[in-house]
């Protein structure tokens, strides 16, 4: 079957009928029988998608969702459409062609279905360069030890659905940890701080993740150890082990543990008790932050608000600057008027 949509040319109401990755498929129960969420993808881009079947028929969506194997390319046959700002997909019908199972993925052209908009190679050399510039000895083998054992820390998502989740996502993310930890140190007049375990901090915050995805097809599956344990704990132990495998203890490693333990700040347990570990945790917040708004903001028609299914609340896109003229702005007249405008929730 030769591809003729990708995924950023599927345009509302557009009827689709070609192959796309599945990935992050779950069964859930509405108001009129089961259906399944996922999201469907290629090399262009991703896309929310419901698979709804025919009402009352629940037995053929646990079948669907039975042959559905995460990475793996299916023939999607729907409808798009735009739903509370966001372009995505509904399949009815063509739930059957789910229910057949994956296409062989080695007669395929993996160039057509691997989404990543991450340079892995050039986002290794960066992280391999900051963790060579850990100035402390024991920190920096440590590091160094673990980047050297878990290969897969440049390749996996950073998440299942949320930011970065993609091929690359968590060096990628890791990166921009680094980066904004650094930038708040040296912005921040008034506090002394240790760069050299921070830095440490912000490359190992998410290691755990290293362990917590295997690739499949064309994209990457959560495997049980995420949703057990989590990454922290995982994280953890990865870290304790490349530290007694170079024999380093003391401050130096507590401090480190402590920053990887600490770095979901207020949700966490414990909490974050010193500025490294603050600050790491504010740097993490931001790189996911940020994307997850960007994400939202990207789905949404410009000059309209809507709620974000990322960031869960309301996100608003103001129109590019070159669409505005003589200075005079496209904001909805509600908006011009001083009123309140409605956000689609």
């Amino acid at each position: 079957m030769e591809k003729k949509f990708t995924i950023q040319s599927v345009a509302d109401r557009d009827s689709v009928d070609d192959l796309f990755v599945i990935s992050n498929a779950d069964i859930r129960e509405g108001k009129r029988g089961q259906y399944i969420t996922c999201t469907i993808s290629d090399a262009t881009g991703e896309m929310a998608c419901k698979i709804w079947g025919v009402n009352g028929q629940n037995e053929r969506v646990q079948i669907a969702y039975d042959a559905i194997c995460d990475g793996m390319v299916y023939r999607i046959d729907g409808q798009a459409s735009v739903y509370n700002g966001e372009l995505q997909m509904s399949i009815n019908d063509g739930i059957d062609h789910i229910a057949h199972g994956p296409v062989d993925h080695f007669l395929l052209e993996p160039g057509d279905f691997v989404f990543s908009p991450a340079n892995c190679t050039k986002n290794r050399e960066d992280i391999l360069r900051m963790a060579a510039g850990i100035g402390r000895q024991g920190l920096r083998d440590i590091v160094e030890r673990v980047f050297a054992t878990y290969d897969s820390f440049f390749f996996v998502p950073a998440a299942r659905g949320k930011h970065h989740a993609y091929r690359g996502g968590l060096a990628e993310h890791t990166l921009e940890v680094v980066r904004y930890t650094e930038s708040i140190l040296t912005g921040t007049e008034g506090i002394t701080a240790d760069r050299d375990v921070a830095v440490a901090g912000a490359l190992m915050h998410d290691v755990g993740k290293a362990v917590c995805f295997a690739e499949q097809g064309f994209s990457y599956s959560q495997l049980p150890i995420y949703f057990l344990r989590g990454h922290i704990s995982p994280g953890i132990s990865i870290v304790e082990q490349a530290a007694q495998d170079v024999g380093v203890g003391g401050q130096d490693l507590s401090h480190l543990l402590h920053i990887v333990q600490t770095h979901h700040g207020e949700h966490g347990d414990p909490k974050p008790q010193t500025v490294e570990a603050w600050t790491v945790h504010m740097a993490d917040n931001t790189s996911a932050l940020l994307h997850e708004v960007a994400s939202d903001i990207e789905d949404t028609v410009p000059g309209e608000g809507r709620f974000g299914p990322k960031v869960k609340g309301p996100v608003f896109r103001y129109p590019e600057p070159s669409r505005m003229q003589n200075g005079t702005s496209s904001l909805p007249d509600t908006e011009k008027n001083g009123s309140q405008m409605r956000l689609g929730v």
